[in-house]
């Protein structure tokens, strides 16, 4: 206690004692005892070197508390006037007093001449009374400064957890939209991306389009690009050229300068270009002089589904 009245404890330990005697009745009248016997030891000189030190640069400090070692050092003058009038031996060398010596010396007064204890005792009484006042209300107004430290304390916990506690929603919010983009970005991905059908063409009669036979493709409706593979002798590295016309009808497709790979020729059809129909797929190489030259005929139906 006398270390924490010095201020020479560190500030956790300090605000540890606050909490606890603030909350403890006992404990504060404790306090309040140990901070008298300590100005008491003061003003009559007793403290050590250290200790009177540490007083006078922490605890001299306030401003109500020099004006109660001002009111110690009163009462002590008065009592050592009374000592020297009533001829009593001077207390300054005695060791300090405990608080039933103390209050041992108040009762001595009784001891003066019958026509002076009136007005000691209503002196000391007032300066008690004052001195109680002061130190009541220094005590209030220090547990009231720590009762609203500890209130905004507990408003700012407050309001940082109301803060945390949006800051999570608005997380969580962002989370579940970043999700629900994402989806429906790879649906559209997906979407975008074609979907492409390949047959690989017969020649029609098993002899280089010479036959009559059929082939028949299925093209589903989602289908965005069709691939006619076309197989011709392997070192063949002319350029071919293809044209697709309906059996009976008009041309519906053409391309041109088709190089051979790996021994096939693709011609790639949008397949809205295909309906529902019977088919010639006319495939022409062309010669060194860039003529037309040797032309195949494949012949096939497309089936929608």
């Amino acid at each position: 206690m006398t270390r924490y009245l010095l201020g020479d404890l560190p500030e956790s330990e300090q605000a540890a004692v606050e909490q606890e005697y603030f909350a403890d009745q006992e404990l504060f009248e404790e306090v309040w005892a140990a901070e008298n016997e300590l100005v008491d030891r003061y003003v009559r000189g007793r403290l050590p070197r250290v200790e009177r030190e540490l007083f006078e640069r922490n605890y001299l400090q306030s401003p109500k508390h020099r004006e109660r070692v001002a009111l110690a050092r009163k009462l002590l003058v008065a009592a050592d006037r009374q000592d020297l009038e009533s001829g009593a031996a001077p207390q300054a060398v005695n060791p300090a007093p405990s608080l039933r010596s103390r209050l041992m010396e108040a009762l001595n007064i009784l001891r003066m001449p019958r026509f002076l204890l009136p007005a000691a005792a209503f002196l000391l009484l007032i300066s008690f009374c004052s001195w109680l006042a002061i130190e009541r209300g220094r005590l209030k107004e220090e547990l009231g400064k720590t009762q609203a430290q500890l209130s905004d304390q507990r408003r700012h916990e407050q309001e940082f957890e109301g803060q945390l506690a949006t800051e999570r929603e608005q997380s969580g919010r962002l989370k579940s939209e970043l999700d629900r983009l994402l989806e429906t970005l790879g649906a559209q991905t997906s979407q975008a991306r074609p979907s492409i059908l390949s047959f690989l063409l017969r020649p029609s009669g098993g002899s280089r389009g010479n036959g009559e036979t059929q082939q028949q493709i299925t093209i589903p409706r989602q289908t965005d690009l069709v691939r006619l593979k076309i197989e011709i002798e392997k070192g063949d590295s002319r350029k071919y050229h293809a044209a697709i016309s309906i059996v009976g009808g008009p041309q519906v497709w053409n391309q041109r300068s088709l190089e051979p790979r790996s021994g096939l020729i693709t011609v790639n059809v949008p397949a809205d270009k295909l309906p529902l129909e019977d088919y010639f797929l006319t495939l022409t190489a062309a010669t060194s002089s860039g003529e037309p030259g040797e032309s195949i005929r494949y012949h096939f139906r497309v089936i929608r589904k």
